[in-house]
């Protein structure tokens, strides 16, 4: 079961490479991953811009541009998606403050009011 939380509580963690946070779609329904804009990570005051972070959704791992060009996939409201970061320095055992910026075209909403942006921040735990 997912967070009521755009970022979830769990999934916040290391790997070889980087580190990776999970996030809920913070929209009402499902979402084709060709309106999706971007996402920005913050961590402890460090800025990861979109163009840093691979994306997780439905088991395949794809960089922004080529989540965008797929016309087929979806990302679903009872799924999270993992952002993950490559590159960055492993992150301290302990708690960290995290911000998630994710843009989104809205398919209804005006093009000169796109795109829609939430934004949350949270204190997670990495614990290994």
């Amino acid at each position: 079961m997912l967070d009521t939380h755009m970022i979830q509580t769990r999934g916040f963690r290391n790997r070889d490479d980087g580190f990776e946070v999970r996030v809920r779609l913070p929209y009402y329904r499902g979402l084709w991953t060709g309106l999706i804009v971007g996402a920005s990570v913050t961590v402890d005051g460090q800025r990861f811009e979109p163009e840093d972070i691979t994306w997780t959704i439905g088991g395949r791992t794809r960089s922004l541009d080529a989540l965008r060009a797929d016309e087929t996939a979806r990302w679903s409201i009872e799924q999270p998606a993992t952002l993950s970061v490559a590159g960055a320095d492993r992150l301290a055992l302990g708690f960290h403050d995290v911000a998630v910026e994710l843009r989104l075209n809205m398919s209804y909403i005006p093009e000169e009011l796109q795109p829609t942006v939430w934004w949350e921040e949270r204190r997670l735990v990495i614990s290994q």
